[in-house]
C-alpha cells in the first residue's frame, strides 16, 4: 500500500515559517493593512500637492502606519509561538498518509488525530514543506526533509488523487516558490509535446 510518514520534531523556527506563510498567502489581514496603507498614501499625496494644505499630519500618519505594519506582524507571531506549552515545545510529530486518510500522532499526547482527505481544505507546497489545512485558519505541515518513508512525489500524488474537487472539478492543491516554477515548465512542457504530436498526424 502506498504510504507516506514523517517524523518532525518541534522547531519554532519552523512554525514561525508556518504562521508567515499563512499570513501572506490565506489571511486577510496583510491585505487589509496594505490598502490602508496604499489610502494614506494617496491622501498624503494629494495633500502634499494642494498648496492650501500642509500635509504633515499624513506623513506622519503614513509613516508609522508603515512602521507599524510590520512591529505588528512579527510581534502577533511571535506572541503565538511564545503561547507554546513546555510539553509541546519537546514533542515530536509522526504523520502517516494512505489513500484513505492522514493520521497524526505526537508523543506527549495520547490517542491520535485522523483526517480524511474530505476533511481538507487546502494542501500548499513550498519548497520546504507541505501545509494541510483543515480550515481557512488553522491545520498541519509536513516537513519534506522529515519524510521517513515513502517521498515528496508520492505524497503529491495521494494528495492530488484523494482530495475533493470544487465546483470547478480542480483540487485544491497550490504551488509557491521554485515548486511552482518547475511545475509550469512541466506543464508549458507537456503543451508544447502536445502541439508537436497533433502536428506530426
Amino acid at each position: 500500500m502506498d504510504k507516506v510518514v514523517s517524523k518532525t520534531k518541534y522547531d519554532r523556527k519552523e512554525h514561525k515559517k508556518f504562521y508567515m506563510f499563512h499570513l501572506f498567502h490565506r489571511s486577510g489581514t496583510l491585505y487589509f493593512m496594505l490598502v490602508l496603507l496604499v489610502l494614506l498614501g494617496i491622501m498624503t499625496i494629494t495633500d502634499l500637492m494642494d498648496k492650501e494644505k500642509n500635509g504633515t499630519f499624513t506623513m506622519i500618519m503614513f509613516g508609522l502606519t508603515l512602521g507599524i505594519i510590520p512591529f505588528m506582524i512579527i510581534s502577533r507571531i511571535n506572541e503565538v509561538v511564545r503561547q507554546e506549552t513546555p510539553e509541546r515545545v519537546k514533542s515530536s510529530d509522526l504523520i502517516e498518509v494512505t489513500k484513505h486518510k492522514l493520521t497524526r500522532v505526537n508523543d506527549t499526547i495520547k490517542g491520535k488525530g485522523v483526517i480524511g482527505w474530505n476533511n481538507l481544505d487546502c494542501v500548499c507546497e513550498t519548497d520546504e514543506f507541505f501545509y494541510l489545512y483543515t480550515t481557512d485558519r488553522s491545520g498541519l505541515f509536513i516537513k519534506k526533509a522529515d519524510i521517513i518513508e515513502g517521498s515528496v512525489e508520492l505524497f503529491r500524488k495521494l494528495a492530488l488523487a484523494n482530495m475533493p474537487v470544487d465546483k470547478k472539478g480542480k483540487v485544491r492543491y497550490k504551488r509557491y516558490g521554485n515548486v511552482k516554477k518547475v511545475y509550469k515548465a512541466e506543464q508549458k512542457e507537456i503543451k508544447r509535446q502536445k502541439k508537436l504530436a497533433k502536428g506530426n498526424k
